[in-house]
């Protein structure tokens, strides 16, 4: 399989353009929690890809997998899970979207899926009555003493006992029916099978529509250039001095861990350089205890760096990507030794050698993916000896920085693909 192939994670599709066209080839699979933003397709393994935009598109399929449909549907802006968001009271908010909706059921009655910001909203179709949504909602309400108490408005069983309210079997369904994909699925079929005006075929796509993963791990080996722009750890005649503005080589391993529709991914890294500082001290004079002796000394050592972050990937034709990334980074000097020809006559604690500390200001970075490397350019502040009375440039901002220019390479094979022995929904 060439690099190409083996970069993104395709599988045999089709879609249906705006216009009616349909295109079969592969899609690129990004295993979507909400609904896809774009769809990466192309006619064959050798064939260079496409970028569609769902207004662009009237459905995506995979052979034997998932099926997205272009749909205009009203959507519940207000429905809310996360606690931290919970309105006080109910109150619809529903707008119109227009999104590639996930198929859980196709037939007389229809059954839709779309997750937004983590709430899941399930929307029914049925001819002659308007689209349904069901969706997770909860609350706040505040109880006699004036604590807020969580309540769930999800009244899903009434607003289905009106929908289906002329079908028995289906009516019959709704009172053992969990707010599950599975239970709302087993309501539908009862109303296609037993009460549809036509006995067309409803095609029920649960077992598919589960992606086949979440998450996906990859990793692979660093190596670049970075560039210290660093004074001094030490206060005295060197504060305000760069002891270290030179290039360095660097090198280390690298990992992300991909999220649903593989746009963001955790990133973590492990980095080693090397840099060279300079430091000092007072002692006083053994003849004379009223004057003071400067020592100056410079060093040498190794830099350990871990980093954390958050990496988000914007697509490009040829499997390529735009990356942005933001995280924050620890240090560690490792074997540090003096510089033999500035020595101090006093000893120096290795323990005290350092390396300057990070600003509260995350690094960034920005690269270009394409297939299985990564080119990226990020920066980092560090803490400055001089004080400012600005409270914004001395904690997050500084003239203290390192720049670097790093090749990512990965390793291994692409997570997301299928292997031979894989069964079971894309």
């Amino acid at each position: 399989m060439s690099l190409s192939g083996r970069a993104q994670a395709y599988e045999p599709g089709l879609l249906v353009r705006a216009n009616g066209d349909t295109l079969r080839g592969e899609i690129e699979n990004a295993f979507w929690n909400e609904p896809p933003a774009f769809i990466r397709f192309r006619s064959a393994a050798t064939a260079p890809s496409e970028l569609f935009q769902p207004r662009q598109l009237q459905a995506v399929r995979f052979t034997g997998g998932r099926y997205f449909r272009y749909e205009t549907l009203p959507i519940d802006h207000a429905a809310e899970t996360r606690l931290d968001r919970l309105p006080q009271g109910f109150y619809p908010d529903v707008q119109t979207e227009s999104v590639l909706a996930d198929v859980l059921v196709d037939g007389p009655a229809t059954l839709l899926r779309v997750v937004r910001f983590g709430t899941t909203h399930y929307l029914l179709r049925r001819v002659g009555l308007p689209v349904l949504d069901l969706s997770e909602r909860k609350y706040l309400v505040q109880d006699r003493q004036g604590r807020n108490l969580v309540t769930d408005g999800n009244n899903y069983r009434g607003q289905l006992g009106i929908f289906f309210g002329d079908c028995a079997a289906a009516y019959q369904a709704i009172e053992l029916a969990p707010f599950t994909a599975p239970g709302l699925v087993e309501v539908v079929q009862a109303y296609n099978n037993s009460c549809a005006p036509t006995r067309v075929g409803s095609l029920n796509l649960l077992a598919q529509s589960k992606p086949r993963r979440t998450v996906a791990l990859q990793g692979g080996l660093l190596a670049g250039v970075r560039y210290n722009r660093i004074e001094s750890v030490y206060s005295g005649p060197l504060d305000g001095q760069c002891t270290d503005c030179r290039p360095r080589p660097y090198g280390g391993l690298y990992a992300e861990l991909l999220q649903p529709s593989r746009t963001q991914a955790l990133y973590g890294e492990l980095s080693v350089s090397t840099f060279r500082s300079q430091g000092g001290f007072y002692s006083t004079n053994s003849s004379n205890p009223a004057v003071f002796i400067y020592h100056p000394f410079t060093y040498r050592a190794w830099l350990a760096t871990a980093r954390l972050g958050l990496r988000f990937l914007m697509p490009l034709p040829h499997e390529q990507h735009w990356l942005v990334g933001a995280g924050y980074e620890l240090n560690q000097v490792v074997r540090p030794r003096l510089d033999p020809a500035t020595q101090p006559a006093v000893l120096v604690r290795y323990q005290d050698l350092e390396f300057a500390s990070p600003t509260w200001m995350p690094n960034l970075s920005l690269g270009w993916r394409s297939n299985r490397a990564t080119v990226s350019l990020d920066g980092q502040f560090y803490a400055g000896s001089s004080s400012s009375d600005n409270f914004l440039a001395g904690v997050f901002f500084s003239e203290n920085y390192s720049l670097r220019l790093g090749f990512g390479y990965r390793l291994g094979s692409n997570p997301d693909l299928k292997t031979p022995s894989a069964a079971g929904p894309q």
